[in-house]
Formats: C-alpha cells, sequence, structure tokens
C-alpha cells in the first residue's frame, strides 16, 4: 500500500525521520539496514547503534508503516518512529 501525502502538503516539502532499531549493533547490522531504508527511496542522513536518521521529499514518502514493516521483514525491531517536516 502506498502512502499518499495530504492534499495541502508541498510536494518538495523535506519530511526527516528518527528511527529507534534496537538490533542496529554492529557494522553489518548497520549495512543491511541502509540497505532496506534506501531501498524504499529514503537519504540515509545518519545511522548508527540504535539510531537511525532518514529523509524524503514528501512526494515520495514511504511513510512510517512501510518503513516498520519493510525494517521488520529484513529482521529488525523498530521501537519508535517520530517525524518532522523542514
Amino acid at each position: 500500500m502506498s502512502h499518499i501525502p495530504p492534499p495541502d502538503s508541498n510536494p518538495t516539502q523535506l519530511l526527516r525521520y528518527r528511527l529507534e532499531i534496537a538490533d542496529l549493533t554492529d557494522a553489518d547490522s548497520i549495512g543491511r539496514a541502509r540497505q532496506v531504508l534506501m531501498g524504499l527511496g529514503l537519504l540515509v542522513d545518519r545511522i548508527e547503534a540504535g539510531e537511525a536518521e532518514v529523509a524524503v521529499a514528501s512526494a515520495q514518502d514511504p511513510g512510517r508503516e512501510a518503513m516498520q514493516q519493510a525494517l521488520m521483514a529484513a529482521g529488525f525491531s523498530v521501537q519508535n518512529v517520530t517525524a518532522e517536516s523542514s
């Protein structure tokens, strides 16, 4: 299912997400999570043990649920996803 931005959103507005992912513990898991997030069309700003920050233009935003589902399908446990627009 595709995430559709609200009609009043600016399609070029940059959205940022902060994801808390407990399973990011080593270089291998961080690399795998980066590939999953990039596969959703997200720009990975920062990824380190336990946390990732990503950005996307609102028109291409896959949505929180898609991020969580993709990471869970890859074996990751997502504790929290917070969003902010810029």
